[in-house]
């Protein structure tokens, strides 16, 4: 990825305008709460030129977003092409690079499952024992959460790459 200028002394990989630096970790902590409560996001994937976006039943570990699904879908079919994709939900928007891992009652799905089957227990009885499931993962890279502050719009960038994060000032009227 090519490097578009410096942000409080790192590279600003992103293109975006920095207004100015803010905690990570602090961010960091917020967006991770904020995603562990939400349990359906919406999904965008892409290949051939082709992008198609559908809701998802996923939950949160370790900074991570995971899903189940069938193996034969388009969005499968898709993450295989291209591990890049996007989720939104609510003010909050991710970029991040997906991974198909196995069966949800695979060994190294272990954790996911009993989550799932907790969060999402519906969609668990009906789907999770059907033999083309897979788990898919998500590393979340870039997270932007748009905010207001005394009614002045701002947005929030948590890069998880690069372990920054920057606050932007949205003034459209210059």
């Amino acid at each position: 990825m090519e490097a578009f200028g410096t942000c409080g002394g790192y590279l600003n990989l992103w293109n975006v305008r920095c207004d100015m630096d803010i905690n990570f970790e602090r961010l960091k902590y917020e967006v991770m709460g904020l995603l562990r409560s939400k349990n359906i996001m919406v999904l965008a994937t892409s290949s051939d030129d082709r992008v198609t976006a559908r809701s998802v039943s996923c939950v949160v570990l370790n900074c991570r977003i995971y899903f189940q699904t069938d193996k034969i879908f388009l969005k499968c079919e898709q993450i295989v092409r291209n591990p890049n994709v996007a989720l939104c939900v609510d003010n909050i928007q991710i970029e991040g690079n997906a991974r198909i891992k196995g069966h949800p009652f695979g060994e190294e799905n272990k954790v996911f499952i009993e989550k799932f089957k907790k969060v999402h227990n519906g969609s668990f009885n009906t789907y999770s024992h059907m033999k083309n499931e897979v788990v898919v993962e998500i590393e979340p890279l870039l997270i932007t959460l748009w905010k207001y502050r005394d009614g002045r719009p701002f947005r929030d960038f948590l890069d998880l790459t690069n372990r920054r994060a920057h606050r932007e000032y949205y003034d459209n009227s210059k």
